[in-house]
């Protein structure tokens, strides 16, 4: 009888000290929703063979720079298509801001448009599907070498020089 004694005043213990560290814990504040930023995939390979084949007009809009792109040339199309990277750019890193917005035109409709983020650590597309970001790639090198050598000679254009 004695044993059934123990036994039964081990488990009164035992569920009273579960029930009373639950009570005398301190109540935790409530947990923040973390936001995450949207992760994008790269652009799918069949959108980027359809725009390479059929691309018939590539236009460049810069937002802060006093020119604008464009060719209408297929081999100058697919030169800079392979400026687009095959890794995909997961998120859009604070502080990146697009320099320009692309627009790839077959038969005279715009079929494909990227915001291209070119600045010191953001060097992407970001391509627009249905009016909202949908997919990332980000920029190889000879996309950077590109710009760089394009807005340089733009503007010094403009300034008379070269």
């Amino acid at each position: 009888m004695s044993k059934y004694i123990l036994i039964l005043m081990a488990t009164f213990c035992i569920i009273s000290c579960k029930n009373d560290t639950g009570q005398n814990k301190k109540a935790e504040p409530a947990k923040t929703a973390i936001v995450s930023e949207p992760t994008f995939e790269m652009l799918p390979e069949p959108i980027l063979r359809r725009m390479w084949e059929e691309a018939e007009m590539l236009d460049y809009i810069f937002h802060d720079l006093p020119f604008s792109m464009s060719q209408n040339e297929k081999p100058s199309i697919q030169a800079n298509m392979t400026y687009i990277d095959k890794y995909a750019q997961p998120n859009i890193p604070a502080g990146c801001k697009p320099a320009a917005r692309q627009f790839y035109q077959v038969e005279g409709l715009i079929e494909l448009e990227a915001d291209v983020y070119f600045s010191t650590g953001c060097y992407f597309y970001v391509f627009i599907i249905d009016g909202k970001p949908k997919y990332a790639n980000k920029m190889a090198q000879d996309g950077i070498n590109f710009f760089n050598t394009m807005i340089s000679k733009a503007l010094n254009a403009q300034k008379g020089i070269g």
